[in-house]
């Protein structure tokens, strides 16, 4: 099973970091942080580390990622 982290470092920058990503990569939303973390483990089970301020938490996808992670944006 893949593993990844996603991590917010409090200045607008989400970071997606595991073995499956190579070196650190730095995405502006976490939308982006979290497709290019499903594309790159070619969206097969993972699990899912976030942290943002102190708060932790793990997301188990199982295969096809059929859970949702973040809310979609709203429309102004």
């Amino acid at each position: 099973m893949n593993r990844v982290t996603i991590s917010y470092d409090g200045r607008f920058t989400w970071l997606l970091d595991g073995a499956v990503v190579g070196p650190t990569r730095s995405f502006s939303t976490l939308p982006e942080a979290l497709a290019c973390a499903r594309e790159l483990t070619n969206a097969s089970e993972t699990l899912i580390e976030l942290q943002v301020s102190g708060c932790y938490a793990c997301v188990h996808q199982e295969r096809g990622w059929p859970r949702r992670i973040q809310a979609p944006e709203r429309a102004a």
